[in-house]
């Protein structure tokens, strides 16, 4: 029987976190700091039944809370995915660095894949791209909705401090503690969407892949980017406002919202709808963030910062 939109409208039931474990299973991050390894896609290494997977997650849940961060959702579901495999095993997960009272940070993830030991750090991100498509070739022309992360400077983070917590003196001696080995090896990774502006696209930031069709507008711009983006589809196709906590994967469901709007409400920071058909349940497709009016000048701002040293 075809799931209803209406149950998987629904993000904590297990039909839904079934669909973002799904997505998980088959989309590449949109950066990742060596190639050369081969942890992804996880459909590689998973091996377990999802459906069991997820209603475990939806059970957990259930009794203790949703995880109220989408990171902390997105680990959540890598972690349990990870924790369903014979193809590699999770030895540790966040485990805490600290210099005396002082934490440094975590190792996200500590897994064996084969002969080798791997410190995985993991990510899903959120980016919009400003500027011109020349400014938009660079990293870091892509800013967070709240204009307080960057995408050069997540990289920067991972490569020179995430990554490399694994191989220093307190590093190591949190890792003997916990009797674990020293890995061999280090990956960063991260998911998400680089956003694109929806009346000038097709530029992506160097060294980044894009994993699904996502377009940004001021509210100020929104029902003329609605009208624009779903022109290609028929009238049989209209919006759904996602939840925060239905960002993470591709919504599968039918639209709520016809495809010419009147009027939507301001965003308090950023909200995101989704193109869908209106008769049947089918994956987005595409999705657009809606943004408030002053985030491209604040988003500038953030541009012009330069990166801590």
């Amino acid at each position: 029987m075809p799931t209803s939109h209406s149950v998987l409208s629904e993000s904590n039931h297990p039909d839904a976190i079934e669909q973002e474990l799904m997505w998980l299973l088959k989309v590449d991050p949109l950066w990742r700091s060596d190639t050369s390894i081969d942890c992804v896609p996880l459909k590689k290494i998973c091996n377990g039944s999802i459906t069991e997977i997820a209603n475990n997650l939806s059970n957990e849940w259930a009794w203790h809370g949703a995880p109220k961060r989408l990171g902390r959702r997105f680990e959540s579901l890598l972690t349990a995915l990870f924790e369903h495999t014979e193809q590699c095993k999770l030895l540790k997960h966040g485990l805490v660095v600290r210099d005396q009272k002082q934490t440094l940070g975590e190792l996200d993830y500590l897994i064996q894949l084969r002969s080798k030991v791997l410190h995985l750090e993991v990510a899903v991100k959120f980016y919009a791209g400003i500027g011109s498509p020349s400014d938009r070739s660079r990293q870091q022309a892509w800013i967070g909705p709240s204009c307080q992360d960057r995408l050069d400077i997540k990289i920067n983070h991972l490569l020179d401090h995430q990554l490399q917590l694994s191989q220093t003196e307190l590093g190591r001696q949190a890792l003997c503690q916990n009797d674990l080995p020293t890995p061999d090896q280090t990956l960063g990774l991260i998911y998400g969407y680089l956003i694109q502006p929806w009346n000038d696209v097709n530029q992506l930031p160097e060294h980044t892949l894009d994993s699904h069709p996502a377009f940004w507008a001021p509210h100020k711009q929104a029902l003329a980017a609605m009208r624009q983006l779903s022109r290609p589809y028929s009238t049989d196709y209209g919006w759904t406002r996602l939840k925060r906590d239905q960002w993470i994967a591709p919504y599968i469901g039918q639209a709520a919202l016809p495809q010419v709007i009147r009027s939507i409400e301001p965003p308090t920071q950023a909200d995101c709808y989704a193109l869908n058909h209106k008769q049947h349940a089918g994956v987005e497709k595409l999705r657009l963030f809606v943004m408030r009016n002053e985030f491209e000048q604040e988003a500038h701002q953030m541009l012009d910062r330069p990166h801590p040293i």
